[in-house]
């Protein structure tokens, strides 16, 4: 059995590694032509036609309140006098739900994020993608509502890389359906002896069958609808970054070995994002945490490993960064310089380390320029999910433009109906191979 295993991630890899499934969000061209241009002249015309508050919040993925029917959390207050707005409600650019944003049934989960979307469309604002984290196991938000999800661990241990594509295609339509546009996962890192007691059964297992089954599961996930986000690059230790510091003792030879070349071969399938880790390399950058040194952000990842997605911060209040002289405006801006796009925080409120990232702006046009392209990304990762409509226009010219939650999710029948099919396949898949 443990053969035929080998030989199923070995297949896997060798047919599906390739980027063999393209994902079915609304992918932009990759390429340096006339068109894909043309196309950031659209994304740049409509972020400048957002108000100046709109455009800072697309950089933060934050918590919202509420589970039955959405309302924002906070107003711009303490960022008018850089804005020149009169006091709005502010909406972060992506909204990631915890457990008590998951109401008891499925028809309440998907009218709460029904309402976030009608929310903004009837206020004129830009809707955030809606994250959470879906990981499987104890790290599973919607395990009340959707068909049963098992560990990563459970799943590498009962699974091929090919079922387990399956297994995340039943829950990846069951989101979908519910409304989200994003799932915090996979857990990319492969397990050893520095970072077991802290990932526990959230690693797919050592480094082959990590690569194996991050890409069935961004396949899967992806190819259905959901962003996904390899996390956390480049790792962590058994040193919870919630609570400490976490400090990657190996050299550089390792960290080529072990770290780059997995993430290289898992970024071929084409996450959404990437989270970084607040691990610290000693080998790399001794000083700074990896979520805000420019040498892993943009010198391994965005130049080394060519990876030009979306890039998220890990959460910066956690103790990694509070403890050890980050607090959450000076870690903010440390992550936008070394290259992070979304700034993640488990707050509500973002208005105060926003005001500081406007500040620094305003007297730092290098700063600025890093902040619009953040805020780019964002557009475009919500371009690529359907949030935001690219039209063509008849002389070739493109236009981006709101998407109605009916022309990206269906009606409330039709997604009714999708989610209780997948759910009783997914949880009939769940009981003959679990």
């Amino acid at each position: 059995m443990r053969m035929c295993r080998g030989f199923s991630i070995l297949f896997f890899l060798i047919f599906f590694g390739s980027n063999a499934f393209a994902k079915t969000f609304y992918p932009l061209p990759k390429n340096d032509s006339d068109e894909k241009l043309e196309i950031d002249r659209a994304i740049t015309e409509y972020l400048f036609s957002l108000p100046p508050e709109q455009r800072i919040s697309q950089i933060f993925l934050v918590n919202i309140g509420g589970n039955r029917v959405y309302y924002p959390g906070e107003d711009s207050r303490l960022i008018d006098t850089f804005t020149g707005s009169e006091k709005v409600p502010l909406v972060p650019g992506g909204a990631i739900l915890f457990g008590y944003n998951i109401a008891d049934t499925a028809e309440n989960v998907m009218d709460f994020m029904s309402s976030v979307a009608e929310w903004c469309e009837k206020n004129n604002v830009a809707r955030p993608y809606i994250a959470v984290d879906q990981e499987g196991g104890y790290v599973a938000r919607l395990r009340k509502i959707t068909s049963t999800l098992p560990s990563c661990e459970k799943v590498a241990e009962k699974l091929s890389p090919s079922e387990t594509h399956t297994l995340y295609s039943y829950q990846a339509k069951q989101m979908r359906a519910l409304g989200f546009d994003m799932n915090l996962a996979p857990v990319a890192e492969s397990m050893n002896e520095t970072n077991r007691d802290f990932l526990d059964t959230r690693s797919f297992g050592n480094i082959v069958q990590s690569i194996a089954y991050s890409v069935a599961a961004v396949h899967a996930y992806q190819t259905n609808g959901v962003g996904t986000v390899l996390k956390h690059f480049p790792g962590n230790t058994n040193t919870d970054p919630h609570t400490g510091l976490p400090e990657i003792s190996m050299t550089e030879e390792e960290i080529e070995k072990e770290i780059m070349g997995p993430f290289l071969f898992m970024l071929g399938s084409s996450p959404s994002a990437v989270l970084m880790s607040h691990a610290r390399t000693k080998a790399l950058d001794p000083e700074k945490p990896a979520s805000l040194s420019r040498e892993w952000v943009t010198g391994k990842l965005r130049e080394e490993l060519s990876y030009d997605g979306l890039i998220l911060s890990d959460d910066i209040f956690m103790g990694a960064l509070s403890k050890n002289g980050f607090p959450a405006d000076i870690a903010a801006v440390s992550a936008i310089e070394a290259g992070v796009h979304v700034i993640m925080l488990s707050d509500k409120n973002f208005s105060s380390v926003a005001l500081t990232l406007l500040e620094r702006a305003e007297t730092d046009l290098d700063f600025a320029d890093k902040l619009v392209q953040a805020e780019k990304k964002v557009i475009s990762f919500k371009i690529e999910c359907g949030i935001l409509n690219l039209v063509k226009k008849t002389d070739g010219t493109f236009l981006v433009v709101p998407a109605s939650n009916i022309e990206q999710h269906g009606t409330r029948e039709e997604r009714l109906e999708i989610f209780y099919k997948n759910k009783s396949d997914g949880q009939d898949f769940y009981k003959k191979h679990f």
